[in-house]
């Protein structure tokens, strides 16, 4: 597993992020350039994997918002520019992880090092993202593919989702043990991508990664999208009172 921020492998792959973006998102995400209840670099790379994992896309308008915060329209944002920066980072992070999962040896989960008197322990932001992207999936998306096909997956998500949901469990393991269920989440992922391939569903789609320029006060309504992609309207954005 990925421990802390492990330098990048040189790859052949161009959507990975160099060690220098890599740090920029990680410390973008707890800066005050977004709400205090942002997701953290762990959380988000669980969210992403699941929302990847849908077997129908599940546009950024959709989940880019519960990146920032859980309270919606209540987000308060800081410097527009950072903001923009982290956006673009953010939609750089999912390409990455788009054309890495299911992959041979092409991804394992981002996770943090627990230290002493830490109140989370290994694994678990990650697991609260993926349970957090798996909200984003279709009510009805097990009767949208064969029977066999969807039993396989919901098999899968059980099988990686059951060591944590046991309190006792997740309580009494320690570090070695959350790594080797973390391995799991890896094999059960790729389980899940395997079952939509062959029927075409869940294919690649690359994000737009450029960088919007700061929108001007005219540029959008107070109550419309804000232009910079953050899902809030304009006024609750870029558009805010500094």
């Amino acid at each position: 597993m990925n421990i802390e921020a492990a330098p990048q492998d040189e790859t052949p792959n161009s959507h990975l992020l160099d060690d220098a973006e890599f740090e920029a998102l990680e410390e973008l995400l707890t800066s005050d350039a977004v709400p205090e209840d942002c997701m953290d670099l762990e959380m988000l790379d669980g969210y992403l994997v699941a929302v990847l994992a849908s077997p129908q896309r599940i546009a950024p308008e959709r989940w880019l918002p519960e990146v920032w915060s859980a309270h919606g329209e209540d987000a308060s944002f800081g410097s527009g520019s950072r903001m923009q920066r982290a956006i673009g980072l953010v939609r750089r992070y999912y390409n990455e992880l788009a054309t890495t999962i299911g992959e041979p040896e092409g991804w394992e989960p981002f996770c943090y090092a627990a230290s002493d008197g830490d109140s989370l322990r290994i694994g678990e932001e990650w697991i609260e993202g993926f349970a957090q992207g798996l909200e984003l999936w279709s009510d009805d998306w097990d009767r949208e593919v064969p029977e066999d096909a969807a039993q396989v997956v919901r098999d899968a998500i059980d099988t990686m989702m059951a060591p944590w949901a046991d309190e006792a469990a997740a309580s009494a393991a320690d570090d070695a043990m959350r790594l080797q269920w973390l391995e799991i989440a890896v094999t059960s992922v790729g389980q899940i991508i395997g079952q939509w391939r062959p029927l075409g569903l869940a294919p690649v789609e690359l994000l737009s990664v450029d960088e919007p320029a700061a929108p001007a006060p005219a540029s959008a309504g107070r109550n419309e999208a804000c232009p910079c992609g953050s899902g809030k309207k304009y006024k609750k954005c870029c558009g805010a009172p500094r």
